[in-house]
């Protein structure tokens, strides 16, 4: 009879991704992802197959969270166009100066999306998940009046994701918060916002014409 499993998966997986997130996947070595999560060699084998495949599952565990944080966009009591603005403060604030803990699914895309096919294809599903619901958001604005129609909602929807996903990276290589702001705010003068958009953005908060 085989002897039940002694560890959380999913805490497992979870110190995974930071592990792979510090130092990436040719820089953490198997004793280095052994210590971080507290498997036994022949228990990770086990359970997961080997360090790729622990690899795989936490990169898809984190990529997914990236687009669930990105669908949140088309929630929420402000305006569309509140809360697209909403998004770039929020990337540049937690971001900036390399504040928030390292991304994998950033690093992951930057290391190997040229060479494993299954990362690549995996980062650019996600990337065209997250700007179909930037595009939603603005066809959203579009609807409430606050773009003007003749926008291309799905040119903005990618344009946004570039954007905010650069923000994240380069505010994870030490990029201030207030460069990032820059960045975010600049961004918008992108978006043909109407009177009423403008108006729902509020007086004080910058100029987005």
């Amino acid at each position: 009879m085989a002897r039940p499993r002694t560890f959380d998966e999913a805490d497992v997986i979870a110190r995974a991704r930071k592990a792979f997130a510090d130092t990436g996947f040719a820089g953490t070595s198997l004793d280095t992802l052994l210590e971080a999560t507290g498997l036994a060699r022949q228990s990770l084998y086990n359970a997961f197959g080997g360090k790729k495949e622990l690899f795989m599952r936490a990169f898809l565990s984190d990529a997914a969270e990236a687009v669930e944080a990105v669908e949140s966009i088309r929630h929420g009591e402000d305006s569309p166009i509140g809360r697209i603005r909403s998004q770039l403060v929020k990337v540049a604030v937690e971001q900036g100066s390399a504040q928030a803990a390292p991304s994998l699914f950033t690093k992951a895309a930057v290391e190997l999306s040229a060479r494993d096919a299954e990362v690549a294809s995996t980062v650019e599903a996600a990337f065209e998940s997250m700007s179909r619901h930037y595009a939603a958001c603005i066809a959203e604005a579009q609807a409430a009046g606050e773009i003007e129609a003749y926008a291309d909602a799905d040119a903005l929807g990618t344009f946004f994701c570039a954007v905010i996903e650069g923000m994240s990276t380069l505010g994870g290589s030490g990029v201030a918060r207030a460069t990032l702001l820059d960045i975010g705010f600049t961004s918008m003068a992108a978006i043909p916002i109407t009177d009423l958009g403008r108006e729902h953005l509020g007086t004080g908060d910058g100029d987005w014409s």
